[in-house]
């Protein structure tokens, strides 16, 4: 987008991740590899620059919402011959997924604008609303009182230990570090749990831990120049 003076389809959101890759092929494996399924389109080795929140243009490529930036070919959106015959150092947008499902559950309109997008962008890829939501994809959150802990081999029994295990414990998902069990099937598609997780914002100790960013949807400096939309 030129600038944050547009409206969009609901229908037609998706968020995904820009990557560089030097090798783009169809997936021929019966396997689910990843988030790719027989036929799809795969990158090999990959750099990942960012998420981004976008529609696909008139050419399938991608609009993105939140930033002036080039208009990249979508993984198994743009048409297949286009993207395989990207040469080295392709930039592309990868694991593209749909968001109409989520939006509509939570009441957004049919036609959005910028301000819209700002929202969806604070509100679902926070780093936290997956987790803090986390019954809406068929998951239940694992409190340290509810596992068995073990030392030398040797359940841990004796209530005193047991306390300071657990307070441990609790610090550590307090800290981020939390623990999920899928339980049942969601409201919503499992698929937004993986999604909303991988694409959102990371904590600070997260992003030192694993050299990322704290903002997710920063565009690379690989990317060249790009600037914000400007609010209208």
């Amino acid at each position: 987008m030129e600038n944050g003076k547009y409206t969009v389809n609901r229908d037609n959101i998706y968020v995904g991740k820009v990557v560089r890759t030097d090798r783009i092929y169809r997936h021929e494996g019966n396997a689910v590899f990843f988030h790719s399924k027989f036929g799809q389109l795969e990158t090999g080795n990959w750099l990942s620059y960012r998420s981004m929140l976008f529609v696909p243009n008139e050419k399938k490529f991608s609009n993105d919402l939140l930033y002036q930036s080039p208009s990249y070919p979508i993984l198994n959106i743009t048409d297949d011959e286009t993207c395989l015959n990207l040469g080295e150092k392709s930039v592309v947008i990868k694991e593209a997924c749909n968001l109409a499902l989520l939006l509509e559950y939570f009441g957004y309109d049919k036609i959005l604008n910028f301000e819209d997008i700002l929202r969806i962008r604070k509100n679902f890829f926070n780093g936290k609303f997956a987790m803090d939501n986390c019954e809406l994809f068929g998951y239940k959150e694992t409190k340290p009182e509810d596992l068995t802990y073990y030392k030398n081999g040797i359940e841990i029994t004796d209530p005193r230990e047991l306390k300071g295990v657990i307070t441990q414990e609790r610090k550590s998902q307090q800290a981020g570090h939390r623990s999920f069990t899928g339980v049942s099937e969601g409201i919503l598609p499992r698929e937004y749990w993986d999604v909303l997780n991988e694409m959102g914002d990371n904590d600070f100790m997260h992003a030192i831990e694993w050299h990322e960013k704290i903002n997710a949807f920063a565009p690379h400096k690989q990317e060249g120049p790009i600037k914000k939309l400007a609010k209208i």
